[in-house]
């Protein structure tokens, strides 16, 4: 079945992360000198929430505060500290995504758990990718994220074809999972060679 759309996820496949600054810059702040596992995981449980939308920059800052104890910095340093977390863009991949939308065969979409504060980071970057694609599927604006099939859902209607005929690239296997359930051909994405490997396989490339 010809492929008609290609989906791809944006941290760690298109954008590089880097989470040592945020770390060294807030986390090691922190009067709990760093805080133990589970106040961790709570926080970036809690983050999850930020990603879908539900919880606006005001919350997640006194979320941080809360939990984390950071209140010794002031909410623009925190901020700036988050963003860092996005490091630049995976240069290996803009080449293929520029064939791609020049061979006019595919309908490309982003698919990202992206909160508001990434995302308005990502845009002020005016990075050339952004013009790559025809959709932007994003967990903030959506109130959606991977690996709930749900948002999967959302993304097929968005293509509008039949789930067969899409491609969804992402680094996280769970969220790979999810899309092969739902007919998606899912792609996990380790490196540039590996990926376009895997494109010539479906005969995207």
């Amino acid at each position: 079945m010809k492929i008609k759309a290609i989906i791809f996820d944006l941290g760690g496949v298109i954008i590089d992360l880097d989470f040592s600054n945020f770390y060294n810059k807030i986390i090691t702040q922190s009067p709990l000198n760093k805080p133990q596992t589970p106040i961790m995981l709570e926080f970036f449980r809690q983050s999850d929430i930020y990603h879908q939308g539900i919880m606006t920059d005001d919350e997640f800052y006194q979320l941080a505060c809360d939990l984390l104890q950071v209140c010794m910095v002031d909410q623009s340093e925190f901020f700036d500290a988050f963003n860092s977390i996005i490091s630049g863009v995976n240069p290996k991949i803009i080449p293929l995504l520029k064939k791609l939308r020049d061979s006019n065969q595919y309908k490309l979409i982003a698919l990202s758990n992206v909160n508001s504060s990434h995302w308005d980071y990502i845009i002020n970057k005016k990075w050339e990718f952004i013009d790559f694609f025809d959709i932007f599927i994003l967990s903030h604006e959506i109130h959606l994220v991977k690996p709930n099939p749900k948002i999967f859902e959302y993304a097929i209607k968005k293509a509008g074809c039949k789930p067969q005929q899409i491609i969804y690239v992402d680094d996280g296997l769970n969220n790979i999972r999810t899309a092969n359930r739902l007919g998606i051909k899912g792609i996990k994405y380790s490196n540039i060679d590996e990926l376009i490997k895997e494109l010539k396989k479906y005969n995207a490339l």
